[in-house]
């Protein structure tokens, strides 16, 4: 049972440096809407992002108040490098400032790499919590050294989303693992009985790939891999969705997909969609959910697909080898093995009885290891070790 609620409500400021809606926010805003729902009283979130995000309108949706800050992301670009310094210590004491004129007991920093937070403590702000959510190992060696040290010397405490996230920090008390929670619950049965239905007569198998269109994630490798798939199976069908975070390179990114899509004369079989808001319907529509991402810390839409019941097939490119049991409740394939994938998907294709079993197996796994003490409990009580007086 949730314990009595304080008299006033601990007021935490959650920073995240997203342009768009991600993995990261929407993990934040489950953890967030999870406190509030089970701990009703005991904290009242905020959130700070970049000016300009279009993940405001989102972030507002969900009943939360919203601040913007102008913050630059470091960059190779010499007008954005003499930029950021400056940049990093005025938006440090802009979030000082607007943490004491909101009463925050707590900055909760949603991105390692956004050093305002520490700028802000320096300036005698709030205690300060940084949730790691990437991979520090796949940055520049002087930049990870930088903020890993950062974060571990002035952040109260450290939390990383999997364990091969904190194997780039030290040993630490300060850092710990506490894992993304769970979806709060489902709306639709598994799968969609009317999709399901017409599949089952055309013979088509449908594979999805949910990921923004962003040089890393994998794309290319799930169209290669679904060209040598296909050519055995051709009842194989592959559907992209995501955004492009309204980034000129990502727009490129997504262009050269699809332009290598039509050069395999694939385009009646592959099919690319936009950002999905409903993505247990999406989920749950899909034969098979595929992600081959390069890097990953955790991957939430791995979970996601683990918790809805639909067979998974993953990259081994960090987070995702700790969400379940190859061979059991999904395939794991080696990082960037065009034909391992392919395998993978004609071994899952050719195999409902097998499907069937991940998908049961998934949902069993993911509700005993990421549980509420597992996750969104486990962040309430480092919440309340830093709020005591």
């Amino acid at each position: 049972m949730p314990d009595s609620a304080p008299l006033t409500a601990h007021r935490i400021l959650v920073v995240d440096n997203c342009i768009a809606v991600t993995g990261a926010l929407k993990a934040i805003l489950n953890t967030a809407r999870a406190l509030q729902a089970e701990y009703a009283g005991q904290f009242e979130f905020e959130f700070v992002l970049p000016t300009g995000s279009t993940a405001l309108p989102t972030v507002v949706g969900e009943g939360f108040r919203v601040h913007t800050l102008p913050f630059v992301e470091i960059s190779r670009r010499p007008g954005e490098l003499l930029r950021y310094v400056p940049a990093l210590l005025a938006n440090g004491w802009r979030l000082r400032r607007l943490a004491r004129q909101r009463g925050v007991a707590l900055i909760h920093l949603n991105d390692f790499f956004n050093l305002a937070g520490v700028v802000a403590k320096w300036a005698r702000g709030p205690k300060l919590l940084t949730h790691v959510r990437l991979l520090p190992q796949n940055f520049p060696a002087p930049l990870r050294r930088l903020w890993v040290s950062a974060d571990t010397r002035y952040a109260d405490r450290v939390i990383c989303v999997s364990e091969a996230v904190q194997a780039a920090f030290p040993a630490a008390p300060n850092v710990l693992v506490v894992a993304d929670p769970l979806p709060e619950h489902e709306q639709y049965p598994a799968p969609a009985p009317d999709q399901a239905a017409g599949r089952a007569r055309t013979g088509e198998l449908k594979l999805l790939y949910l990921a923004n269109y962003i040089q890393g994630k994998g794309h290319d490798h799930a169209v290669e891999a679904f060209a040598a798939a296909h050519a055995q199976n051709p009842h194989l069908r592959l559907y992209f969705h995501g955004g492009d975070m309204g980034l000129n390179k990502n727009r490129a990114y997504r262009q050269t997909l699809e332009a290598r899509v039509q050069a395999l004369g694939l385009t009646a079989a592959v099919h690319f969609g936009e950002f999905v808001q409903d993505v247990e319907q999406a989920i749950k529509a899909a034969d098979v959910l595929l992600n081959f991402s390069e890097t990953e810390s955790f991957s939430l839409t791995c979970l996601d697909a683990l918790f809805y019941g639909t067979a998974l097939v993953a990259s081994d490119c960090g987070g995702p080898r700790e969400l379940f049991e190859h061979g059991r409740s999904g395939l794991l394939v080696p990082n960037k093995d065009v034909p391992a994938m392919a395998a993978a998907i004609l071994e899952l294709a050719a195999d409902a009885a097998k499907r069937t079993r991940f998908a049961a197996a998934g949902r069993e796994y993911v509700r005993q290891k990421f549980s509420p003490d597992a996750t969104y409990r486990k962040l309430r009580k480092v919440y309340l070790t830093l709020l005591a007086p």
